[in-house]
């Protein structure tokens, strides 16, 4: 793996990091096109992100697994 870590823990720090502005975001922008786009982008954006988090995962482990068995 890099010095960054790995892919999966890059994403949950980029959506973590997303959330953090998102919610500061909201002292100053208080309108419907904040709620839609809530609802539009960012709620359709968490599920997602997790799922290919939980993916990246998954594809770490059976790499670390081939490259432990062709060693």
């Amino acid at each position: 793996m890099s010095d960054k870590g790995s892919n999966s823990d890059i994403m949950t720090k980029a959506l973590k990091d997303l959330l953090v502005h998102w919610e500061h975001s909201g002292n100053s922008w208080r309108d419907k096109a904040r709620v839609e786009f809530d609802k539009d982008f960012l709620q359709e954006l968490l599920p997602a992100v997790r799922t290919a988090s939980n993916a990246a995962k998954q594809i770490e482990v059976l790499l670390e697994r081939v490259r432990s068995e062709v060693s």
